[in-house]
């Protein structure tokens, strides 16, 4: 029994050279490896999770449901069954939590340096947290929204972003797309300015969020690896990575930053391993 939905711009019929090809696959506990590694040949960043935990994510109102119900397009739904999830979910009446939590790593990245790399990779998790807090504040306002460009036109009009700031937002979006598919040929001179404009943005919305009785949400591990990701393009180029033996200390670290099936997935208890093997390479 297998549910698989095409998700994000490609359903919606929006994409472009600079889009994801997003898919939802929701299958039983045996799971079928077959049919996403053929997902995945085909350049297909696929979501993968048990019905056990579709139907918690539901249940918690997770707004990656709400982007299913919202834009998804069932290629195939055995039993309907994801479809009558759907059916039922609603959003929650506010995010707040989620938005203090998606700005924190924004007020924790590393400074940036002259390397070609470290730019483009700070400007993708620039990309991700913005992306992350722009969805979660929209959707505090009852009004979920999944487009990145839209996002930022609004976000913009709420915060009175400057136009010159707007436009640095909107072009995290073609820096991410040339780090996640390593681009050499890329002008990273103007980030720099769009790590102004990102940090003044969380400082807004930092005021949204700045009642005491308001508690972060508690992280996955994402940033935490992303940090770690920081770190190791600041010792080895990203190509390198890209191409370590499946026996190398680093290739299960190096998997799971690349491996967008992992993004909502807890790497908390690895943490630890993780981090001890990255500080030992910086010694």
């Amino acid at each position: 029994m297998v549910s698989i939905y095409i998700i994000g711009s490609v359903a919606r019929n929006e994409d472009d050279y600079l889009s994801d090809k997003d898919l939802l696959v929701v299958d039983g506990p045996s799971r079928n490896s077959a049919t996403v590694d053929r997902f995945v040949d085909e350049g297909w960043n696929v979501s993968r999770y048990t019905r056990a935990e579709f139907e918690a994510m539901t249940a918690a109102q997770s707004l990656f449901v709400q982007h299913v119900k919202q834009d998804g397009v069932a290629i195939r739904d055995d039993g309907g069954y994801v479809g009558s999830l759907l059916a039922r979910s609603k959003p929650k009446k506010n995010y707040i939590g989620q938005l203090k939590s998606a700005i924190q790593p924004i007020f924790r990245l590393s400074e940036l340096d002259v390397q070609y790399w470290n730019r483009l990779l700070q400007a993708d998790i620039m990309f991700v947290a913005v992306r992350n807090a722009c969805v979660f504040h929209r959707a505090t306002y009852g009004e979920p929204e999944f487009d990145y460009d839209r996002l930022i036109n609004w976000t913009s009009k709420c915060a009175d972003v400057s136009a010159s700031d707007k436009e640095a937002l909107l072009e995290l979006r073609s820096l991410k797309h040339a780090y996640r598919n390593r681009l050499y040929d890329i002008d990273v001179s103007g980030v720099p300015a769009i790590k102004k404009a990102v940090l003044k943005l969380a400082k807004y919305w930092n005021s949204e969020v700045s009642a005491p009785s308001v508690n972060a949400d508690l992280s996955n591990g994402y940033f935490e690896v992303r940090e770690l990701e920081v770190k190791l393009v600041s010792l080895f180029n990203p190509t390198f990575l890209d191409n370590l033996s499946h026996d190398h200390d680093l290739a299960e670290l190096w998997s799971v930053i690349c491996n967008p099936s992992l993004y909502d997935k807890p790497r908390n208890s690895n943490l630890p391993k993780w981090s001890a093997l990255v500080s030992k390479l910086e010694e």
